[in-house]
């Protein structure tokens, strides 16, 4: 891995007409720290590995009993989560971090060259680089230990979220505490069938319908529950819901009214969950369900199509934000309900 790391490096200065190696050919390396960090760099597991934005970037690694978050592109200070530990970083963790999440280096190639010219194997005395010039050349890299009995330990982009409700200050949105805080709850607690990569997305986009909208997609992929609940009554299946769904739709070219879908899953919602919903988006309505679904599906259309017709609301960010966090608990309440029947197979 420090060959790669260094390569990179070699290959900044090469591109460059202002500088040239002395010898861009030889080993160089990051000073060893301990026998326990090199086992690390050469044995810990890569879970998961994702390029989120341009510059955000996550893995999550596993080394023995310990499982790590390594993250690039997100400030994190004081006040982290329960579950998260910061920890120093090592050789080992920076070399995993440049070559897991593809880091570039941003430093100029007369900087590069200032570092790495004169030291090389070959070179009288030479023991490897300093960690610390070596880091100043790469984008910042923060490595967090995970409490492994926590729910978001398993999965990279819980994690990921989990810090983001955090350390949100730098999110193009302005999400409430409120919102922030039901964000959290999802991460940490939520069902693990929830599609997090969704939320997470819909978390860091730059406007608020790119969250209500990736809040309606972690909702629309449950739209079939309640039909193939009513057929699995009468015609038993073994397999997940999301493969019948997949089977009806190919094969017969069936699949759920999406407003329907929306009104019975909202149906099945507890009355004092129901009664939230109602108080924000329709409290007047006799049938809340059915306006609650209207709502929902109104507002969704007036995001994705573009018509003189369907003009999206000019909601104020508190109004938004109310609604954000709506969606939110909706996704969590419908897949405590509905996830594992979606995702597992089922008993006959």
């Amino acid at each position: 891995m420090s060959t790669d790391l260094f390569a990179k490096l070699v290959d900044v200065v090469k591109d460059s007409p202002d500088r040239a190696l002395t010898n861009g050919e030889a080993p160089r390396w990051i000073k060893k720290l301990s026998d326990e960090d090199a086992a690390l760099m050469s044995q810990a597991d890569v879970i998961d590995a994702c390029l989120v934005t341009r510059h955000l970037r996550a893995s999550l690694l596993q080394h023995e009993d310990a499982i790590f978050l390594c993250v690039s592109g997100l400030e994190a200070d004081e006040g982290l989560p329960i579950a998260f530990e910061a920890i120093e970083l090592t050789p080992g963790h920076f070399a995993l971090a440049v070559s897991e999440l593809k880091l570039e280096p941003k430093a100029s190639a007369i900087e590069i060259f200032e570092t790495i010219d004169g030291s090389f194997l070959g070179e009288e005395g030479y023991e490897g680089h300093d960690l610390e010039d070596v880091t100043k050349l790469f984008p910042d890299v923060s490595i967090f230990q995970l409490n492994k009995d926590a729910g978001s330990s398993g999965s990279i982009w819980r994690a990921l979220g989990v810090l983001l409700s955090v350390f949100y200050g730098q999110g193009p949105i302005e999400l409430s505490e409120e919102a922030l805080a039901s964000l959290k709850e999802l991460y940490e607690a939520g069902s693990d069938h929830v599609p997090f990569r969704n939320i997470v997305q819909g978390h860091l986009a730059m406007s608020w319908s790119g969250l209500f909208l990736e809040l309606y997609r972690a909702i629309e992929q449950l739209y079939s529950v309640p039909k193939l609940t009513n057929l699995t009554d009468q015609w038993a299946s073994p397999k997940p819901f999301y493969e019948l769904a997949e089977l009806l739709e190919n094969q017969l070219g069936w699949r759920p009214k999406e407003e329907d879908a929306l009104r019975e899953l909202i149906e099945s919602c507890g009355a004092s969950f129901l009664e939230m919903l109602a108080n924000e988006l329709c409290p007047d309505a006799e049938n809340k369900a059915k306006a609650v679904a209207k709502a929902i599906y109104k507002q969704r259309n007036s995001l994705v199509h573009f018509r003189p017709a369907m003009p999206e609301e000019d909601y104020s960010t508190q109004q938004w934000n109310n609604r954000i966090s709506l969606m939110i608990k909706l996704v969590s309440e419908l897949y405590e309900r509905h996830g594992e029947n979606y995702m597992l197979t089922r008993p006959q």
